[in-house]
């Protein structure tokens, strides 16, 4: 069996020669297609951080070279063409040469996140065999090097962990590794990849338990990020700041670093999103596009609130990630002095976008309407029934970009798809006429903390192992900086007695290998957790209660 598509679901053969003649997939693999889009550019492609910390300009030819001489250190240290590699990185240059140097090699990269921890990163090795982790991020207190300590004690089957940092101690040095190195043919295996083979393994955002892992083949992540990129109106003279993390789906590939490369744009790997470093790399660089989420725009426009103008340049927000308040929506053009565009997607797939033609309204209070007309949607009940049309339901897509199964998980397969291959998205949309949709919730409750989501019901999972718990509720409260917090509602063991404070739990979460994002903000004690008639746990009851709470309850 071929090695790459190992864990992939395949499209039926009547769906997959449609994608093919309806022009949506190619015969192109991502490193023949990089090679081609950069490698003979004298202009400069990214701009960012280099390994020493300071900033950093390449060119298309710099870049490639980079990228080449990466994949010749890595090819020393075995890994071969379909190996899976955990990577994890802040948003660097490293992060893009080292993305490219594996595409080269013909490796499939994992995409951590710089939030996920022990948990995840064991349970990613695991679970796709993996013999390598590369990692790396901007924080001067990096928790990257205990991790490292602590992964190479726990997970026998890792053999190689490579830091982007200078000193990596007894761990191999990404700077060392693109040293020194003669471009070699045997390094370019990643040119003959099945364009049907998985690309890359993204990370899903989902509801409940560990990450599952979403895989992206060349064909349908190319057509992603190309059809994006046409949405998004970009061309040579554009730069597209990466502000969101980029080992997320959305500034990687929609349009992101794979869409700018395809135009000819120029990618800016900016450190933070936070206005005071982001305008400056805008300044810099004269970016043009950016992606953030709805709490990072409420930043921003307090940020102009203040008197901060956002730097002339900027042409182009795109606003994804949870539904962003149509007032907010309002306020972007004349307030940062920029078009809006709301994008609705998943790394499972499916993305909607506003278009530039679209009326104002339509710009502000919906998320977007599908990329590709191919694209086929469902909206339906809770039988699995279609609703009637503006009414709200359960959204079901399928797609040339839309996974058919997640990787090697029967259990979330069985769960999350139909029997005509319809991923069912857990998210409550209706659809206007015009096509556009506009999102409601989710049927499973999950917190959106800034850019990322965190699963209610992982969370309690975990507070409940703890001997001093009885009983805990996860719920998010509202937050003007990150659109929502983590709030822990216990019910103490003891019905009198000493409780556990905010830092306890979290040192216990920590221990049991939590990622950072989920940790708790806040613990609200209750004597029992109230109920819903059908027996469930009153959330919104419980939001209700503690949305403002007294300065007594809070810890």
């Amino acid at each position: 069996m071929n090695a790459a598509l190992d864990g992939l679901t395949p499209w039926p053969e009547e769906l997959a020669e449609t994608y093919c003649k309806g022009g949506c997939w190619q015969k192109q693999n991502l490193a023949s297609w990089f090679t081609e889009k950069v490698s003979n550019k004298e202009n400069i492609v990214l701009s960012g951080l280099g390994i020493d910390g300071k900033p950093q300009d390449l060119t298309g030819k710099e870049l490639h070279l980079c990228v080449q001489a990466l994949a010749q250190g890595l090819a020393k240290l075995n890994i071969q063409p379909s190996e899976k590699v955990v990577l994890q990185m802040g948003n660097t240059n490293s992060f893009v040469i080292t993305l490219f140097a594996l595409f080269e090699l013909g490796a499939i990269p994992v995409m951590a996140l710089p939030g996920h921890r022990y948990r995840e990163i064991e349970h990613f090795l695991n679970l796709t065999k993996a013999r390598t982790w590369i990692a790396g991020d901007n924080e001067e207190n990096s928790p990257i090097p205990d991790l490292a300590v602590k992964l190479k004690e726990g997970v026998p089957s890792l053999q190689n962990i490579i830091l982007d940092k200078q000193d990596t101690g007894p761990f191999h040095s990404l700077g060392s590794l693109l040293e020194n190195n003669e471009i070699l043919e045997s390094t370019n295996l990643g040119h003959a990849a099945d364009p049907a083979g998985i690309a890359v393994l993204l990370c899903s955002g989902g509801t409940t338990g560990l990450p599952k892992l979403i895989p992206r083949t060349h064909r349908d992540y190319l057509f992603n990020a190309k059809a994006s990129a046409e949405v998004c109106e970009l061309d040579e003279k554009d730069g597209y700041l990466v502000a969101l993390p980029a080992g997320h789906n959305f500034p990687l590939a929609c349009p992101g670093i794979l869409g700018a490369f395809e135009q000819g744009a120029r990618v800016v790997m900016c450190p933070s999103p936070s206005p005071d470093i982001a305008y400056q790399w805008i300044t810099d660089t004269n970016a043009t596009v950016t992606a953030l989420v709805p709490p990072l725009v409420r930043v921003w426009l307090q940020n102009a609130e203040l008197g901060f103008e956002t730097p002339s340049t900027l042409r182009l927000l795109q606003v994804g990630g949870s539904r962003l308040d149509a007032d907010l929506a309002q306020r972007i053009p004349n307030e940062l002095g920029c078009k809006l565009q709301q994008v609705f997607g998943m790394a499972e797939g499916l993305l909607n976008f506003t278009r530039s033609k679209d009326p104002d309204l339509l710009v502000q209070k919906t998320q977007g309407r599908p990329l590709s007309e191919l694209d086929e949607i469902r909206i339906v009940d809770n039988q699995g029934q279609d609703v009637p049309s503006g009414q709200r339901g359960e959204l079901w897509t399928r797609g040339p970009y839309t996974l058919r199964g997640y990787y090697k998980d029967q259990k979330a397969n069985d769960s999350s798809f139909s029997a005509d291959g319809y991923y069912k998205s857990g998210d409550l949309v209706r659809r206007l006429s015009s096509g556009h949709l506009i999102v409601e919730g989710r049927i499973k409750e999950v917190i959106r903390r800034g850019a990322e989501t965190i699963p209610a019901e992982s969370l309690e999972t975990h507070l409940s192992l703890h001997s001093e718990i009885k009983a805990a509720a996860v719920i998010g409260l509202p937050c003007e900086r990150l659109g929502q917090q983590v709030c822990a509602v216990l019910v103490n063991q003891k019905e009198t007695g000493p409780t556990l404070t905010l830092n306890e739990v979290r040192h216990f979460l920590i221990e049991e290998g939590v990622a950072h994002f989920m940790l708790p903000d806040s613990i609200e004690y209750v004597p029992e957790l109230p109920f819903t008639a059908v027996g469930k746990v009153a959330y919104q009851q419980l939001i209700s209660t503690f949305s403002n709470p007294s300065p007594k309850t809070t810890h």
